[in-house]
């Protein structure tokens, strides 16, 4: 491996899907925290809600929503 720039890394549980439309202490803290780290080239993105009986990665530009709002 060679030694190279260090690549920002932060671990985010998504909470509710209302913290998109919601403004509070919460979300104020996420836009402090996008608005001090670099502008990523890609986002990895890892689900348990996703369940299939194999081992599975997408790759693509724009991939598509997937809503999850059952429990």
């Amino acid at each position: 491996m060679r030694d190279g720039p260090r690549i920002p890394a932060a671990f985010l549980g998504h909470g509710s899907p209302m913290n998109a439309l919601e403004h509070n202490r919460y979300t104020d803290a996420w836009r402090l925290f996008g608005d001090t780290i670099p502008r990523p080239r890609a986002i990895l993105a890892v689900s348990a809600h996703w369940y299939i009986n194999a081992t599975a990665v997408t790759a693509q530009a724009t991939p598509p929503t997937i809503h999850d709002f059952y429990g």
